[in-house]
């Protein structure tokens, strides 16, 4: 083998392996970018007032998957979980429903009331956390007074 010739494969090693850094550096920095930034997952709510939108339009269209994105990423809550609870949603014959923002004292909860035919008050209701800088829903029930009156 020529002095040249070794040179040669030495440089294409060189730049390949340049090429393969260049490579994986890149895809690491799109993989944090996405999971840094929980407007890519579109989680919870910019607002309090906005996840509560977020979960009444959910609800209003018995939609699983905005659903679930009203919760933490990593939560308790899962599909199962989110079908499961709109399927008991879906159960009941409505006569009103509202979807509120309750606080008490620093604590604040997402709490979805309805009224059945036969006019019994049913709710239920989740804790908002702070995810970053969004707001999401605990999939805990929520413990606050008078969430349900």
């Amino acid at each position: 083998m020529t002095r040249a010739s070794s040179r040669k494969r030495a440089s294409s090693k060189f730049w390949f392996g340049v090429l393969i850094v260049i490579i994986a550096g890149w895809l690491t920095f799109i993989s944090v970018q996405i999971y840094a930034d929980p407007n890519n997952f579109d989680r919870g709510g910019s607002t309090p007032e906005d996840l509560r939108d977020k979960v009444a339009r959910a609800l209003a269209d018995s939609d699983s998957e905005k659903f679930l994105a009203a919760f933490a990423k990593g939560s308790d809550a899962d599909d199962e979980y989110a079908n499961a609870y709109l399927g008991k949603w879906k159960a009941f014959e409505k006569r009103s429903t509202t979807v509120d923002l309750v606080s008490s004292g620093d604590a604040q909860a997402v709490v979805a009331k309805f009224s059945t035919a036969d006019n019994t008050a049913l709710c239920s209701g989740w804790n908002v956390v702070r995810d970053g800088e969004r707001f999401v829903l605990d999939p805990a029930p929520a413990i606050l007074p008078s969430s349900c009156s």
